[in-house]
């Protein structure tokens, strides 16, 4: 009984190991907490508009602007668990030929990927930069106004946060590739 004590007191002392899927999982619950906000937005909108002929001022440029910012949020984990949109009817016929060579195709795959989110990031930076200097704001003045820079943020956040994930995930391929009988990653929800 003692020694379960024991163990149980070391296991509170132990400190949590920090994860990158920790902070993609993260980003994905505000993503998904933001669009739930979204639904309660809408339909109050919605029975305003019905109800007392009063809409709710600036929901579709708050819609607007959270549909790119939600999307942005969640990509990284998307890729994460597998369920990032791909044809991979070569790739499932490829599995039962050559393990090695799909794992190398995937690592080329989530490279390239890696790339263009660098690239996404480098071009979305000075349209971040422009919002935040000029003080950019959708809607209309008097009636409502939002700035633009913080989606423009969430952007920029996310391409990073995504771009890292595609890196992680390419050098788990190239791993893998030694490895006879291993789930590529980016397979992952596929075939669990």
């Amino acid at each position: 009984m003692a020694v379960n004590a024991n163990k149980a007191a070391q296991g509170h002392t132990k400190r949590r190991k920090f994860r990158y899927d920790d902070i993609t999982s993260v980003m994905n619950s505000i993503g998904t907490a933001w669009v739930f906000v979204l639904l309660i937005i809408i339909n109050l909108d919605i029975g305003g508009r019905a109800f007392f002929n009063h809409p709710i001022r600036g929901v579709p440029e708050i819609v607007a602007l959270s549909i790119v910012g939600c999307v942005f949020l969640q990509l990284a984990h998307t890729l994460k668990v597998g369920r990032l949109t791909r044809a991979d009817l070569f790739l499932n016929w490829l599995i039962r030929k050559s393990s090695r060579l799909e794992h190398f195709l995937q690592g080329i795959y989530h490279t390239v990927g890696a790339g263009l989110m660098i690239v996404l990031f480098s071009a979305s930076e000075p349209l971040f930069e422009k919002a935040w200097r000029l003080d950019v704001y959708v809607g209309a003045e008097g009636d409502f106004m939002a700035p633009v820079w913080p989606v423009k943020l969430i952007i920029l956040i996310g391409c990073a946060a995504t771009s890292i994930q595609f890196m992680l995930t390419a050098y788990r391929e190239f791993r893998a590739m030694g490895k006879e009988g291993s789930v590529p990653s980016g397979m992952r929800g596929v075939r669990e």
